[in-house]
């Protein structure tokens, strides 16, 4: 049996010295050693002990999927036996097997198979002499390419067998193996898209016709502009770049800059732009450099579409500039562009809000315990009606104010209605309401002694404060 199994290796390697496919091809032979474990059924009153096997096989593919092979193996074990007198048995369980696979993934690294086969089984018992018979058998596996030439093999399979003889019963083993397969074969290797890397090493096999690949197949594109190595007319385009079918790089607005780069793709005809292609403008006035035709406008300007200030009333201040933009024609004007005033002077009143000084409404009274102002008030509030609206950049404060007799709560109740008194006069006379606050403060900040007749009646008072 040892010789058989050397004589099948050494003709295998002999055969296919000079082949240069491998992986499983069609007309590729794959020969080789295995070693695996038995699973044994009873035979007869014999009960064989599980054991290891070794055998070897050798193979053809006929199609990249099917193929066929001859295995020898053996199996050495020994026996309990149940016949009285009977000593245990050493045993060996010889196999021939002609098998046929259907083999999964044709050029993958990994490939399963299916196999079903028949042979010639035969036991050996010292005692009981030698006996063969014809055996079934079927299972599956997979190989593991670790190149084109070489594998590593796993077997498991299901073997029933009656080999006759003194005992003539069916045996169910159970076999697990695990195995070198070297392959080679007579043509040449497949490759499907011309690419000059084999099918079973192809990882792209579908690489149009004329891309460059590397060593697996795959086509480079040495500038990563999608566009591959061999088809890209213009191989050495700038990372990030929008490129044609050809790989050339586009520059829709005609900028200079590439669609892919350019951060402002739609920029005007004519425009200056920088590196990120960006139109610049200089002077701010929103007109892009190389279309402004008055390219150095001052900041803040308003300008027309070619970039040129404008000046709607005519006073040389530019419009955007210009704080007072309907200046009467021949106005003299500031650097604002507002008509410059003369000097006013303030009256009293004016000066001491100005001054943040308090403005005690002499003259002004009310009737006994209520808001209403009597007639002698007029003259006082109209004098301080007309200067607040010669003025009307001031805004100020109407407080009012009692003496101590009477409820703390009542006293500031009284005081409000009586500052809110004096603001509605002042607004039926044509001071803006929003320039004008009424508070009442009741009792507090007396200005003079509230245990006399005097004092109390200097408590009793309006004020103006300024409001910033």
């Amino acid at each position: 049996m040892r010789r058989l199994i050397l004589a099948i290796v050494g003709a295998m390697y002999l055969a296919t010295g000079s082949a240069s496919a491998g992986g499983g091809e069609k007309g590729d032979f794959e020969f080789g050693p295995y070693a695996g474990y038995g699973w044994l059924d009873d035979y007869g009153f014999l009960h064989p002990k599980n054991d290891y096997l070794f055998g070897v096989r050798a193979g053809y593919f006929f199609t990249s999927t099917w193929s066929a092979e001859v295995s020898l193996q053996r199996l050495s074990t020994h026996t309990a036996v149940d016949v009285v007198g009977l000593p245990n048995q050493d045993m060996t369980l010889d196999a021939c097997r002609v098998n046929a696979l259907y083999n999964f993934a044709p050029g993958s690294h990994v490939r399963p198979f299916l196999t079903a086969g028949l042979g010639c089984e035969k036991a050996d018992a010292n005692d009981l002499g030698e006996s063969a018979g014809l055996g079934l058998n079927a299972g599956g596996g997979v190989r593991f390419f670790m190149g084109d030439h070489f594998a590593l093999r796993f077997d498991g399979r299901y073997v029933t067998s009656n080999v006759g003889g003194s005992v003539n019963q069916w045996q169910n083993n159970l076999e697990a193996n695990l195995g070198l397969s070297f392959l080679l074969g007579g043509g040449p290797p497949k490759d499907t898209d011309a690419d000059g890397v084999r099918d079973s090493k192809d990882d792209c096999p579908d690489t149009p016709h004329v891309a460059i690949v590397d060593e697996h197949g795959c086509p480079k594109d040495s500038d990563g502009d999608g566009v591959w190595d061999g088809i890209d007319q213009c191989p050495n385009t700038p990372k990030g770049v929008t490129v044609d079918a050809r790989g050339c790089p586009i520059d829709s607005d005609g900028d200079g800059v590439f669609d892919g780069i350019d951060q402002c793709p739609n920029t005007p005809k004519g425009a200056t732009v920088d590196a990120k292609g960006c139109p610049s403008d200089a002077d701010g006035d929103g007109v892009y450099d190389g279309l402004d035709r008055c390219p150095d406008t001052p900041k803040g300007a308003k300008v027309d579409a070619k970039g040129c200030p404008m000046d709607g009333d005519g006073d040389g201040v530019w419009d955007g500039i210009d704080q007072c933009p309907d200046t009467p024609r021949g106005d003299k004007v500031d650097a604002r562009g507002c008509t410059v005033a003369p000097v006013r002077t303030p009256p009293p009143i004016i000066q001491k809000l100005i001054e943040k000084q308090p403005v005690i409404l002499e003259g002004v009274e009310f009737d006994f315990d209520k808001a209403t102002l009597r007639p002698a008030s007029d003259a006082t509030l109209d004098d301080v009606a007309a200067s607040l609206r010669d003025w009307p950049e001031i805004r100020v404060e109407i407080g009012g104010y009692t003496d101590s007799k009477g409820r703390d709560a009542y006293n500031l109740a009284l005081s409000n209605r009586r500052a809110a008194s004096v603001k509605a006069y002042l607004v039926s006379k044509g001071v803006s309401a929003s320039r004008l606050e009424s508070v009442g403060h009741g009792e507090a900040d007396p200005i003079a002694d509230n245990t006399t007749d005097a004092g109390r009646q200097k408590n009793r008072r309006v004020e103006l404060h300024k409001i910033d």
